[in-house]
């Protein structure tokens, strides 16, 4: 039998913590669907349990200090784009706490970037259970766990061989660049923008120009239709 992703899980099980249960997680995404998978995939492990969940950033940092969590498992989108922040966030309250990202975005342009901001992991909310359930453990065990593409692009790069492969402009955009484009992408103004990463208008303003010298368009206008179409297409490139 074909094993089920976890996303396709719609049991509605009660998190439930046993005294055998060594390994302590926690959840941060948005979406109830996704986290009630994770829910019920880490239930059906002896020795796994979920000790929170959470839907946004401010409520996973104002509660994580009294969990006692031995890993989180977030997705990176966040309605402000900040999900690497969150990450250093995370680490900078917990220092050994582990982080595995569990997401769709791409893995090509983000893994460089969760492994710098403090993660250990990083993979696909479209793979199957037994791939994720690796990754968790893999990364419980003090391992990384990235993708074996994406695994052999890292380690040239450490070793001083290269960087990694830039199939697109938008993997050579900064963390900041590539929050803001993701905005726009979301139909954000440039007003809501600065409210939503907490910037002035006139900062936002300059990173729009630089999104548009990087990613070669001429205008405001074409700007927003190459992110809007990036957002369709899953924010491959």
């Amino acid at each position: 039998m074909t094993p089920k992703k976890f996303a396709d899980v719609l049991t509605m099980n009660p998190i439930q913590e046993t005294q055998n249960r060594s390994h302590r997680l926690v959840l941060i995404d948005e979406l109830p669907l996704y986290r009630r998978g994770v829910i019920e995939l880490v239930r059906r492990q002896k020795d796994l349990s979920v000790c929170g969940e959470f839907a946004d950033r401010n409520s996973a940092l104002a509660a994580i200090d009294s969990l006692g969590a031995d890993l989180v498992i977030m997705e990176l989108s966040t309605r402000d784009g900040a999900g690497v922040d969150l990450i250093k966030d995370l680490r900078l309250r917990q220092s050994k706490l582990r982080i595995l990202v569990l997401s769709q975005n791409p893995e090509s342009i983000h893994a460089e970037r969760v492994l710098q901001a403090g993660a250990s992991g990083f993979v696909s909310k479209f793979e199957d259970d037994p791939v994720i359930l690796k990754a968790i453990r893999g990364v419980l065990e003090g391992q990384t766990y990235f993708s074996p593409q994406v695994s052999a692009q890292l380690a040239m790069r450490y070793l001083g061989v290269g960087a990694m492969q830039a199939a697109s402009p938008i993997q050579g955009l900064t963390n900041r660049e590539l929050q803001v484009f993701r905005l726009i992408g979301s139909g954000k103004p440039t007003r809501g923008i600065a409210a939503a990463l907490g910037l002035s208008v006139k900062t936002i303003e300059t990173y729009l120009e630089h999104l548009k010298r990087k990613l070669g368009v001429s205008s405001g206008v074409a700007l927003s239709h190459r992110a809007v179409q990036w957002m369709e297409r899953g924010m491959v490139e």
